[in-house]
């Protein structure tokens, strides 16, 4: 299957160049697809001359997207799927990596997160919001050599739009179905003759998708706040400093979650038969639910020319709050056979210094290196609080899903590396890329499990609450370290086309897990991974560039690869190390404007990802062959933009996409699956040419797909989040 879609893609691909080139589609002059600006390799560069496969979104089109948040990113990105636990775990996978949750406090994500080039440990509880971004950058596989922390799957890299000189500002709001209200605006302007500064400030807010029925309470709605500030001081010509503050808070009432039941267990699903309402979008916990999240950070950065060399300095200070409670499982007791409530508190810390010293840019030999210093640390809290009402007395399956408990743990880890990166121009068409970085990670991890409560007064409990089997209290640490090298070779074929070949190796640490049964399991550490990938790629720009084809073709190697295993006798989730993984794809991004008035898109990816020899460490059953979770074999973006002027100053406007991903399995074992899905996103607009005013009508997953964003397998339940319904809005929008 996968070789007969691969096949489709190129014939394709192929076969547009070919139809176009023969036939003289297009004059050699007319309007052009727009350069991109990257800092991908720490330097800016056009995005088609680098041999690294990243896409990059402009400001422009992720306003023009309203998109707020790395959810609604992923649509746009070959090979990125994302799904959402809760406010404070996204499971983000590029490529087939990736992380599920970030449950314990030591825990590393395979997907890096960067703002302004500073590392982001944390996807809740210190990620804010997007808004007034320069352009978002999604660079997939290893990138272990030039990036702040080693990173295995991929990164995404947020660029914060800068101070200007000269005095501007913007701003838009907007208003929706569910009473969603989104307002942003900017200013920017000159303090000084060399001084300038930049204001941002954003609001999101609506009503709830779901309803807790029971209470009565609102779920999956939101009120976020955000701001930025950043003052830009260029002393001298050869000295310029930045520093950039930002804060956020947002909350809401957290995911709801309904089960359905699971169909590779027929006749065992505990909760489904009990629900008062089959309606996806109802929720029957009988505890009230939170979710909230605060954000702060405080960036500098100095770059000072030393004749023809560059000393770069980053130091950077990252802090986050969350707090959140969420129904795991729960029928609104009674009847209900079990209700469980989650409630997890996280505070984070990030400290980053990097230093980088660059090379004369036009010399045959360029090169970059530095150094790297990160210290994160981690304190979080799970609670889970469940009542069973199953019959059974003292010692019986009731007794171990009756009860409280709690599991605290503080995490450190401090970073170290040594990066650097050479491109040498073997002739003026072929350069040689030569980098690699050493990491030193050292972690040290407190953890403590307590029972609070057997459960209900009145009755024989005789078991400590699952997941907890015997309350600890211990304290460990570990050291790691790791060299990922990378070698690349770019050849510019002719003006506009260029093809390379790349070989890098990436690097996760290990860690501890965030909710162990007893103190032998929160003891034990899980190790590293490690990832080799081999790449070939053809970046091409077309007919005075007005059509663009770019192809990457990529083997992954994985070794002790991190996986999440859900532990169904102590109902709790293990991290372990899988033996081996293979992943293999092909991925494709394509654009070409065929009139003046009319462009179109298309981007997508088709992997084989699967594990090796692996043996279930709870269970010691082989997946060896299996695919690897939340992993489709193939997605893609398709899409088309039209404009058209109206009376020499305005401009008639529309936009329309369509995203499709093939099934997945939830976890390793190939069980629980979601069905492919597709959702339809439109927009029409009018205003000035010069955007000096604009009105929107737009209007996301406009076929009301119901999807799942999340499960949690349960005794013949899933307990699943879905993902969020159609919604339409209008928007004004200016700038001066």
């Amino acid at each position: 299957m996968t070789r007969r879609i691969t096949g489709r893609l190129s014939l394709c691909a192929a076969s547009a160049v070919a139809a176009l080139t023969a036939g003289g589609a297009w004059a050699q002059s007319g309007p052009q697809i727009e350069e991109v600006i990257v800092t991908a390799r720490k330097r800016e560069e056009n995005v088609q001359s680098i041999p690294v496969a990243v896409t990059a979104i402009g400001g422009e089109a992720l306003k023009a997207a309203a998109i707020t948040d790395l959810s609604q990113i992923a649509a746009h990105i070959p090979s990125f799927t994302y799904q959402q636990q809760n406010s404070m775990e996204s499971e983000m996978f590029i490529r087939g990596v990736g992380s599920v949750r970030l449950n314990g406090a030591t825990a590393d994500p395979s997907i890096g997160t960067f703002l302004d080039e500073v590392y982001i440990g944390r996807r809740g509880s210190a990620t804010p919001p997007i808004f007034d971004l320069a352009r978002v950058e999604v660079l997939r596989g290893p990138q272990g050599t030039l990036f702040g922390k080693n990173i295995v799957g991929g990164a995404i890299s947020l660029i914060t739009a800068k101070p200007e000189p000269v005095v501007g500002g913007s701003g838009s709001i907007s208003y929706g179905n569910y009473n969603a209200i989104t307002t942003q605006a900017h200013i920017t302007g000159p303090l000084t003759d060399n001084a300038a500064i930049r204001i941002a400030l954003y609001q999101n807010s609506h009503d709830g998708y779901a309803k807790n029925i029971v209470i009565g309470q609102e779920l999956e709605d939101l009120e976020s706040y955000a701001g930025r500030i950043s003052v830009s001081w260029d002393p001298t010509d050869t000295f310029k400093v930045l520093v950039t503050a930002d804060i956020s808070s947002d909350e809401g009432g957290g995911p709801s979650r309904h089960a359905v039941d699971d169909p590779t267990k027929p006749g065992f699903g505990f909760i489904t038969p009990n629900l008062r309402s089959q309606d996806p979008r109802t929720n029957e916990s009988p505890y009230p639910q939170y979710a909230r999240r605060n954000t702060r950070g405080l960036t500098g950065r100095a770059d000072w020319d030393i004749g023809d060399y560059t000393v770069t300095y980053v130091s950077a200070i990252r802090e986050g709050e969350g707090r959140n409670r969420w129904t795991q499982a729960g029928a609104g007791s009674p009847p209900s056979i079990t209700d469980s409530t989650l409630t997890q508190a996280e505070d984070y810390r990030g400290i980053t210094q990097e230093l980088r010293l660059a090379s004369p840019r036009g010399d045959r030999l360029r090169w970059l290196a530095g150094l790297y210093y990160l210290n994160e640390q981690t304190d979080r809290s799970s609670r889970n609080t469940a009542k069973s009402y199953l019959p059974g007395g003292a010692g019986s399956t009731r007794d171990s899903l009756d009860g409280d408990n709690i599991f605290i743990g503080f995490g450190e880890s401090k970073n170290y590396a040594v990066f650097g990166e050479a491109n040498f121009d073997v002739t003026p068409d072929l350069t040689l890329t030569v980098g690699g970085r050493y990491t030193w990670d050292k972690k040290s991890f407190q953890s403590r499990g307590e029972v609070l409560s057997l459960g209900p007064t009145g009755l024989p409990n005789t078991l400590s609450p699952s997941p907890l089997l015997s309350p600890y209290n211990i304290s460990v640490a570990k050291d790691w370290a790791e060299f990922t090298p990378k070698v690349s070779l770019d050849w510019k074929m002719a003006p506009g086309k260029m093809l390379y070949a790349s070989a890098s190796k990436g690097f996760k640490g290990g860690g501890w897990q965030g909710a162990a049964a007893n103190a032998a399991g929160a003891s034990k550490a899980y190790e590293p991974e490690t990832a080799w990938n081999y790449e070939a790629g053809l970046k091409t720009d077309w007919f005075d560039r007005r059509l663009r084809v770019n192809i990457a073709a990529f083997y992954t190697s994985f070794k002790d690869l991190q996986v999440e295993l859900l532990d169904d006798v102590n109902l709790t989730l293990v991290i372990a190390n899988a033996a081996n993984a293979k992943i293999k794809g092909v991925e494709l991004e394509t654009q070409a404007q065929l009139t003046r008035e009319f462009s179109i898109f298309a981007s997508g990816s088709v992997l084989d990802a699967k594990y090796d020899d692996y043996i279930d460490p709870l269970r010691g059953i082989n997946y060896g062959g299996n695919k690897i979770q939340r992993t489709p074999d193939y997605q893609f973006n398709v899409g088309a933009d039209w404009r058209r002027e109206v009376a020499g100053e305005y401009e008639l406007a529309a936009h329309v996409e369509y995203s499709y991903q093939d099934d997945i399995f939830w976890g390793p074992e190939e069980t629980n699956m979601e069905d492919g899905y597709g959702q339809l996103d439109a927009r029409i607009s009018f205003g000035r040419q010069d955007r000096g005013w604009n009105v929107a009508v737009f209007g996301k997953n406009l076929t009301d797909k119901l999807y799942r964003a999340s499960i949690i397998p349960f005794v013949g339940d899933e307990v699943s989040l879905f993902g969020p319904p159609r919604t339409y809005g209008v928007r004004l929008s200016g700038r001066f």
